[in-house]
């Protein structure tokens, strides 16, 4: 959960969202949820607390998307389920964990490829404004448009 609003992207406020009490017995209320990105990686269902001073991470949270977290004497880990891959690596500063990211704020200016997209595919999607491969697809398959190859 995070304070920041400016922080989320897709944001989705929400009336009566409910409390979060803190260990110090101190009540948030909830105004909607959004996405957290840095770099390739997003958290999904990020709450937003007005006036709360410190951004929270949920370790269930990570670990219900499939992730995996560990930690050690000097660092914290969140990685692909299958250890493959390593998302974040975080220093230790005493006894907390916290996250070393680079937020990407609002919506990024950026572009993401499938490796199965062929190139004339890849040259349908540039002509139609970016539209979403799906939609390209659904475009050929039902042969809306003349000329678009399968």
């Amino acid at each position: 959960m995070t304070g920041r609003l400016e922080y989320l992207r897709d944001f989705r406020p929400i009336s009566g969202g409910g409390h979060i009490t803190f260990g110090n017995n101190a009540n948030g209320i909830i105004g909607g949820y959004g996405v957290l990105t840095m770099g390739s990686f997003s958290i999904q269902r990020v709450a937003y607390v007005d006036g709360l001073k410190h951004n929270l991470i949920s370790v269930g949270q990570l670990c219900k998307a499939g992730h995996r977290v560990e930690f050690d004497n000097e660092y914290c880990y969140i990685i692909t389920s299958d250890r493959k891959k390593r998302l974040i690596k975080s220093k230790a500063e005493g006894t907390m964990y916290p996250l070393d990211v680079s937020l990407i704020i609002g919506k990024p200016q950026l572009c993401f490829l499938s490796k199965a997209v062929s190139e004339v595919s890849w040259l349908w999607h540039q002509n139609l404004a970016h539209l979403n491969f799906r939609y390209i697809n659904n475009l050929m398959t039902e042969e809306l448009v003349r000329g678009l190859p399968f």
